[in-house]
């Protein structure tokens, strides 16, 4: 404020100068004016001495007093133009009559005077009087411009520290002197705005006041629709932000792992995915992604247990197989599952093996043979309570093996002349008809006569008939 009334007094200096430099040229004006005047009449008084027949001096063609008073009415012209144009537009704008209309008076009083003295061609007094005019509207304006300056500066400080009444006033002082100044107008929208700011403002301080972060951000917000100016309201936001955001994140984080132990894992996958999109940069992050993926591969492996036993109940261990080895890829260290993979696999080779038994019942008749399917049988017979089709199985094979292995009548029809024995079995000899017992199976019967080809006769005696017949007779002269 004091640099601002120094260069104001040194305005009103320089003005002041001006008009002394001005009434000076005015009077050294009048001065040389009347020192014409003199020498003039002194000049005609010494001509009037001379005798009457000397010659008269040639009129001039101008006075030099007229001359000098062209010049002082045409100066006066520049300057009552200059001031026209230039001054009266700034005191116009100035607003005086609103806040000094004794100054207002004054000068358009001395306007009048000027002109008025112009019109009566007292040119001298015009110009002194035009210069004080000048001067005098000069001080006017430069103290409305002070009085402006001053009152903005109080209403935007009062603005700043959020007093709205004397802002207010400080501002409509601004507006009497500049109505039409942008600056002030837009500092006079600010201040209307205050009130309805105020109670934002003080929304958002109880809410600072309580760690509502959100309710303070969500105050402060509308604070900045209603006055976007205010950058100390943008800084806090920012700040606000940042620590909404850590909140938030660390709350989805904390009800991702409250998620983790309720076994909840839809929710806490939520929670994970709501805070990756906050902060993906976190650490948090990979470990409750650890835990929700164990939690999930948990979830597998009881799903798939689950599957598995049923698939059990239901006597089919080639679906309980495939659930079991699905459990096993997420849990391959799970006991359960293990010995569930273990069962499995016993359970289909055992069906296997009655099955292999059953396709091909004959090779039973081998002693080494029955003896693996009579160890199959007793492994069958442990088992026997958890599976209907094995114990169906082992029952089949049971009654195979007993078939299969006893001995059936055998029939065999020759002419009484050829001699007759099965291969790997012993002699039959030369009968025309003889029984003997068998068991079922592949047999090879073999005929041998003097003078005739001997025969192969290939027979099959299936294990479900009671009685074979078999006919070798050699008929075939050699």
């Amino acid at each position: 404020m004091c640099l601002k009334n120094i260069v104001i007094e040194d305005k009103l200096k320089q003005a002041r100068l001006r008009t002394a430099k001005g009434r000076l040229q005015l009077g050294i004006g009048l001065l040389v004016t009347l020192c014409l005047c003199g020498l003039l009449v002194a000049g005609l008084s010494f001509f009037d001495f001379y005798p009457k027949n000397l010659p008269a001096p040639a009129p001039p063609q101008q006075r030099p007093m007229e001359n000098d008073k062209e010049k002082i009415r045409k100066k006066f012209m520049e300057i009552l133009k200059e001031y026209e144009n230039e001054l009266e537009p700034r005191l116009e704008a100035s607003n005086v009559q609103g806040w000094n209309s004794a100054g207002l008076f004054e000068i358009n009083e001395l306007k009048k005077k000027v002109m008025s003295t112009f019109t009566n061609g007292e040119y001298g007094m015009a110009m002194e009087n035009l210069l004080h005019l000048k001067n005098l509207t000069l001080e006017t304006i430069i103290q409305a411009d002070q009085i402006f300056e001053e009152n903005m500066e109080k209403a935007a400080s009062l603005l700043a520290e959020e007093r709205y009444d004397g802002a207010s006033r400080h501002i409509k002082k601004a507006l009497s002197v500049h109505s039409q100044s942008p600056g002030a107008l837009k500092l006079a929208r600010e201040i209307e705005k205050l009130p309805h700011t105020l109670v934002l403002l003080n929304g958002a301080r109880a809410a600072r006041a309580e760690k509502n972060f959100q309710k303070e951000y969500d105050f402060l917000r509308q604070v900045l629709d209603v006055a976007p100016e205010r950058q100390e309201v943008k800084e806090r936001l920012e700040v606000l932000a940042g620590l909404i955001k850590a909140r938030n994140f660390d709350l989805h984080i904390s009800l991702g792992f409250a998620g983790i132990d309720d076994r909840q894992a839809k929710k806490a996958r939520t929670h994970y995915q709501e805070a990756r999109k906050i902060d993906p940069r976190r650490p948090e992050l990979s470990i409750l992604m650890g835990q929700l993926l164990d939690l999930e591969k948990s979830f597998r492996v009881d799903q798939a247990v689950r599957k598995a036993e049923l698939a059990i109940r239901q006597d089919d261990w080639q679906k309980a197989r495939m659930y079991f080895a699905r459990a096993a890829e997420d849990g391959p260290e799970n006991k359960t599952v293990a010995e569930g993979l273990r069962r499995a696999d016993h359970f289909l080779e055992l069906q296997a093996s009655l099955g292999q038994y059953l396709k091909k019942p004959y090779r039973l008749s081998h002693a080494n043979v029955r003896k693996e399917a009579e160890n199959t049988l007793v492994q069958a017979e442990k088992v026997s309570k958890y599976s209907l089709k094995i114990t169906k199985q082992a029952r089949q094979l049971s009654g195979l093996m007993t078939r299969i292995n006893r001995f059936i009548p055998v029939t065999i029809i020759s002419d009484n002349k050829t001699n007759v024995l099965v291969r790997s079995v012993g002699k039959v000899g030369v009968v025309s008809q003889k029984n003997i017992q068998l068991k079922p199976g592949h047999y090879t019967f073999e005929g041998a006569r003097k003078g005739f080809k001997s025969k192969l006769v290939q027979a099959f005696i299936p294990y479900d008939q009671d009685s074979f017949r078999v006919r070798v007779i050699c008929d075939e002269p050699i």
